[in-house]
């Protein structure tokens, strides 16, 4: 019945109540002392009762108000919270039937945000239901390409990749979201092309090239096991006022290359080896001076024998132009101006010499693979340096008869043609494919010379062949640009110092660990460890990291009741020394997550020295910023915050480490949104707000 009564009159009631108890309290002492005379012991007696029995009331008060309002209205306040920042669409009010229409009123406005989100998202899907087909068709596309597909930010981190970019570079754990390029291929080919078309977008000779924003490269994979051949075109912001990223699709050529190189030089040295014969079939026909032989069958002999060697020494010397016709016909290559070759000379600069190097002279254009060229002359110069030894060069180019001349000069002597021809033999850079100085020659036809250049100098002269392209004129323009990307990662700007970043610009992984029980440092081992990747705050399912391991011990059979991992799971799988260091390569450059991530940090830390590897990551535990934003008195578990944020784990995932993480990675992000209304927005107040839960860390402390 009094649950029909008003809040209000009900609070009244209830402070009613106690003025009755206090008048009760007070009044039975003067009775007391009415009846009983004014006796001091007595009057003390009964005051003392009555100030027992007032604090009594007021602690019983303090009691109901507790459990009955603060309590309730606490619960209510996290489940709003929930509902506001999560997925959550109910209240629980079975504790607060003495909170008048608060509960009622607190169910309704979550119902109300509960369909008003559901009519938003509605409307939502309807608005992107075009982009959404737009996005499939394009990922069909990217899926079905028989090459692979990447783009890149300036700084070379990842927004995309495709199917066939995975095949291709042979790896599952390394490319990812966010990721440097340079973790996968080598770096060299890549910066020489982005200069070059750089420096044609400056010049706005990109608007007029037949190749327009896009280059070809060769490259390796950063283990060098890979030899890649593609294109970069360089990517414009929404203005076309600068470049915004760049794009590479590239296959695998390593076979191909192999053959040919192989092909390349069996030929060159059955040609070699038939040139000897030769020549020995013509010193023979010289020899030929038998006094015996009578003088006409002499000289019909000699004319055959003449006539037989030249014409077997034309058709080899014309085998061997074909053959450096075919092999440099498989490489690409490409008109550009002789400028951008002496640039990219200068600025790789590998060798150790102290020197400079001044172009001189306007540009012409040249036709060549710039790559290998490129390695061909910074070996070539600091070669030079410490043999001469020089330290200022001159570098020109000139065109004569259909060729460009790239002439390096510098104060000193000639070098001899058999110390030159001793370095064309070294192979170069293996970011080149490991060819030699002598095979890019022969793929570009050509050879060079050392010469003098006036008093007291010398050049090295390489001619090549001469632009393609007339290069006169200008293409017609095209103004209307096709949109093929939006990804928010592009204009993402990372600040110098991670403390300072936003929580929703940060990369992370979130991990999760089974083991053989809870005491890490009393013996006790991982079984299991995964990882799921958080990038421009979305969670990656297609880049986790998962795997079982051998802990070299028997699991013990409570630990198995719960994560249901048996030793014959484990048999087979690989060791600690092997998983670490590929979790801590997966996990570079990001910031660490995990539930109660003391426990599972010191799994890993414990590891560390014997897998040689270190985990220096920033850490945030989601206990802890939970803790911070609701307090400690619930509780807060992985089942119970997922169930107050409606986060679906799925039976069979529970107390699995790819499960649990997937399901703490979502928790994260949701407590995102709660922080930054709490005033906690970068790395650095997310780790100090972390401390203020000094309990569980107490607690944590024990691990």
């Amino acid at each position: 019945m009094i649950d029909r009564l008003s809040l209000r009159f009900r609070v009244f009631l209830f402070f009613a109540f106690l003025v009755c108890v206090e008048i009760a309290a007070v009044a039975a002492p003067l009775i007391g002392v009415y009846y009983y005379g004014d006796d001091i012991n007595r009057l003390i007696q009964f005051g003392a009762g009555a100030i027992f029995v007032m604090s009594l009331c007021v602690m019983w008060a303090w009691v109901m108000f507790d459990e009955n309002m603060v309590r309730p209205i606490e619960r209510i306040a996290r489940d709003a919270r929930a509902a506001a920042f999560g997925k959550a669409s109910t209240v629980r009010t079975d504790s607060a039937r003495y909170l008048g229409l608060l509960a009622p009123a607190a169910r309704d406005v979550v119902g109300a945000l509960t369909e008003a989100r559901a009519e938003t998202d509605e409307a939502v899907r309807h608005a992107v239901a075009e982009a959404a087909r737009r996005r499939r068709q394009l990922e069909t596309i990217l899926r079905d390409l028989d090459q692979g597909m990447l783009i890149c930010t300036l700084d070379h981190k990842i927004l995309l990749y495709n199917r066939k970019a995975i095949e291709i570079l042979h790896v599952t754990g390394e490319i990812g979201l966010g990721r440097s390029l340079f973790t996968l291929v080598t770096a060299q080919p890549f910066r020489h092309a982005l200069d070059r078309l750089t420096n044609r977008f400056k010049d706005g000779r990109h608007r007029s090239h037949p190749d327009g924003l896009g280059a070809l490269v060769v490259c390796a994979t950063a283990d060098g096991g890979r030899t890649l051949q593609g294109r970069v075109s360089l990517m414009l912001d929404e203005g076309e006022t600068a470049p915004a990223g760049y794009v590479v699709s590239f296959e695998d050529v390593t076979t191909e290359l192999a053959e040919l190189v192989k092909r390349d030089r069996m030929l060159r040295h059955a040609a070699e080896a038939m040139r000897r014969p030769i020549t020995n079939l013509r010193a023979a026909v010289e020899m030929l001076a038998d006094p015996t032989m009578d003088a006409e069958s002499r000289q019909a002999f000699e004319a055959v024998l003449a006539k037989e060697s030249t014409a077997l020494a034309a058709a080899l010397d014309r085998f061997d132009r074909e053959r450096r016709d075919v092999s440099a016909q498989a490489w690409p290559m490409s008109d550009m101006f002789s400028n951008t070759v002496w640039t990219a000379v200068i600025r790789r600069r590998t060798g150790p010499q102290n020197f400079t190097a001044e172009i001189v002279g306007q540009p012409v254009w040249v036709h060549c693979d710039s790559v290998t060229v490129v390695e061909l002359l910074d070996v070539l110069m600091n070669k030079i340096a410490g043999h001469a030894p020089t330290r200022t060069f001159s570098l020109t180019a000139t065109p004569k008869n259909g060729k460009t001349y790239l002439d390096m000069s510098w104060p000193g002597p000639i070098v001899p043609m058999t110390v030159l021809e001793s370095w064309l033999h070294e192979p170069l850079d293996p970011s080149v494919g490991g060819v030699t100085g002598r095979e890019v020659l022969e793929r570009h036809e050509t050879d060079f010379w050392c010469e003098a250049d006036g008093e007291g100098r010398a050049r090295l002269r390489l001619p090549l062949s001469g632009p393609r392209q007339a290069h006169r004129g200008r293409a017609p323009v095209i103004d209307a640009r096709p949109e093929f990307y939006d990804f928010d990662l592009l204009g993402r700007i990372d600040p110098e110092r991670i403390d300072d970043t936003p929580l929703r610009n940060l990369d992370y992984v979130v991990f999760d660990t089974e083991t053989t029980g809870l005491e890490p440092s009393k013996g006790d081992r991982m079984i299991s460890l995964a990882g799921v990747r958080i990038v421009n705050g979305r969670v990656l399912r297609g880049e986790v990291f998962a795997t079982h391991i051998n802990p070299r011990m028997r699991i013990p059979p409570a630990s198995t009741r719960i994560h249901k991992i048996t030793d014959a799971m484990v048999t087979d799988a690989p060791h600690i020394e092997e998983v670490l260091p590929r979790f801590r390569a997966f996990a570079a450059d990001s910031v660490l997550i995990a539930h109660n991530a003391a426990f599972d940090m010191r799994f890993l830390t414990l590891q560390q020295e014997a897998c040689k590897v270190r985990f220096d990551n920033p850490v945030l535990d989601t206990v802890l910023l939970a803790a911070h934003l609701d307090g400690q008195a619930d509780s807060l578990t992985l089942d119970t915050l997922a169930d107050r944020f409606a986060i679906e784990i799925p039976p069979e995932d529970r107390h699995t480490a790819l499960g649990d993480s997937l399901a703490t990675a979502e928790l994260f992000l949701r407590l995102v949104d709660m922080l930054e209304v709490a005033g906690v927005r970068t790395l650095r107040e997310a780790v100090a707000a972390s401390t203020t839960a000094g309990a569980i860390r107490r607690k944590q402390a024990a691990y």
